[in-house]
């Protein structure tokens, strides 16, 4: 099973310094559960190449010409570890196909699973959803890509791959791994600043090379405050007081966490004070 890139030391709660690379913050996926509509025209090969230790090795989903929609093949990359996404964490599945995987929309649907295979939850992602998604991150002529498949504000564990008869010929897809990113875990999640002060947000389990994004709010939006080191500093003028969300970006890939919440309290310096002095004449 593709490992976790982290010790745990206390579930939940604290997670030790992760090893140096690129993709330190990342949990994969660890069960895969699979299944097809007709035995006779459709299968998956190599079901555990997907949530193995050997990031290139795959799974290949299969459909036999059939009915048009009616065969089917499909395989769930499962989160069992200690640490879950959040309901607004993207997972990023990596999947391709032997042709141009825009021909093939109409034949893929990615989907967020809670629990196991058949239970779905969120957007189901195919035809022009999904086009846009492997534009965006691969291009028209991908013959493989990774995509953030957005969190639905609802829980879920896992991701689901399913490839059918819609375009009523024979389909194959490959499916390769699945993964989310650690969100940042703050020192201090309530920063009360006076004004004129500079304020500091620690980062418990900071990776090198990752930025993190500070927003107003807890999806959307554009940014606030970036920074590439533990420490993020920030000019109290810049912020009233409310809740934050602070994101971790991977290097060179883009892919983000789910955001952490932060409140922020500022308090005013309080004016000067009203002196009267009383000269005593005698």
């Amino acid at each position: 099973m593709k490992l976790n890139h982290f010790l745990i030391l206390s579930i939940g709660v604290f997670i030790n310094a992760l090893p140096a690379g690129a993709y330190g913050q990342r949990v994969y996926a660890t069960v895969q559960q699979n299944g097809v509509s007709l035995p006779l025209l459709a299968n998956i090969d190599n079901p555990q190449g997907a949530v193995d230790t050997i990031y290139t090795n795959f799974s290949t989903l299969n459909v036999s010409i059939g009915g048009v929609g009616l065969v089917y093949a499909q395989q769930n990359l499962q989160f069992t570890g200690a640490l879950r996404p959040s309901p607004s964490s993207p997972i990023i599945i990596k999947f391709g196909a032997g042709n141009t995987l825009l021909g093939l929309v109409n034949a893929l649907i990615v989907q967020r699973t809670n629990g196991g295979m058949n239970t779905t939850v969120g957007t189901a992602y195919s035809s022009s959803r999904l086009a846009t998604l492997i534009t965006s991150n691969a291009g028209s002529n991908a013959t493989e890509v990774s995509i953030p498949i957005p969190g639905p504000n609802t829980a879920s564990d896992g991701i689901r791959l399913r490839i059918n008869t819609a375009l009523g010929v024979g389909v194959a897809a490959n499916l390769f791994y699945a993964f989310f990113i650690v969100p940042p875990i703050p020192v201090n999640t309530a920063i009360s600043i006076c004004e004129g002060e500079t304020g500091l947000i620690e980062i418990a389990n900071f990776q090198p090379g990752y930025t993190y994004l500070l927003y107003d709010s807890l999806i959307g939006g554009a940014p606030i405050l970036s920074g590439n080191s533990q420490v993020i500093s920030f000019n109290v003028a810049d912020l009233s007081s409310g809740n934050y969300y602070l994101e971790a970006i991977e290097p060179g890939t883009d892919f983000a966490s789910a955001r952490a919440a932060i409140q922020i309290v500022k308090y005013s310096k309080p004016g000067n004070p009203d002196i009267v002095i009383h000269i005593n004449e005698n």
